[in-house]
């Protein structure tokens, strides 16, 4: 029963691996395709679209959700806003530039996110073939924590630099606003613990081989 049980969930988890991973591709490309034909959009039919990128509210303003500009960017932008308040500004603009800026650092990020979620797939994909005790899927949890590490870095270095850019093209707004997002603590630490786990993985297999040879 427990077997069984395990099985079911060994099962569970891949079905939710594929369809991460294929969840994934589709948003990269629906994201590509989307910056292929917003030229076109933008300057046959003037159309609005929305660059977004994750600020912090500079210390001693009090946050809100309207965002003035002091003086022209200068792109052309229509009106910008903080949804929520919650750090995340939309832009309403038909320049291609910060669109660009703006949805790159997305990509980059999910392009991140693709390879963690291919590399959790195979090791699915072990574990429910039954041989999941060899040296191929420790290779390949010590290269899912550098991945993860990875883009704990990369992915918000990415929309820092983003942000950092289009908050300049800005020029002043009040409230200020700086560049965000800053890095996760608890990936960064979720990374370490995969590459303890592939530490002790490989351990194990040694410690197996030598068992095998001395019997």
């Amino acid at each position: 029963m427990s077997t069984t049980k395990n099985m079911q969930l060994v099962r569970f988890l891949k079905g939710l691996m594929d369809f991460l991973y294929g969840a994934m591709i589709i948003a990269i490309v629906a994201l590509i395709l989307g910056l292929s034909l917003l030229p076109v959009l933008s300057s046959n039919f003037g159309f609005l679209s929305a660059a977004s990128i994750e600020v912090r509210i500079g210390s001693g303003a009090d946050p809100q959700l309207e965002v003035r500009m002091l003086e022209l960017p200068k792109d052309n932008v229509a009106g910008i806003y903080i949804e929520d308040g919650e750090g995340t500004l939309f832009i309403e603009t038909t320049s291609m530039y910060l669109i660009v800026i703006a949805n790159a650092a997305k990509l980059v990020f999910a392009l991140g996110l693709l390879y963690v979620f291919s590399l959790l797939r195979k090791i699915m994909q072990s574990i429910e073939a039954g041989d999941p005790f060899n040296a191929a899927t420790g290779q390949r949890i010590r290269r899912l924590g550098y991945a993860v590490l990875a883009v704990s870095f990369i992915g918000p270095g990415a929309e820092s630099m983003a942000a950092a850019e289009i908050l300049k093209r800005l020029s002043t707004t009040t409230p200020e606003l700086l560049a965000g997002p800053t890095y996760n603590a608890e990936i960064i630490l979720a990374s370490l613990l995969i590459l303890l786990l592939s530490h002790v993985w490989s351990y194990g297999l040694d410690l197996e081989r030598e068992r095998a040879l001395t019997v």
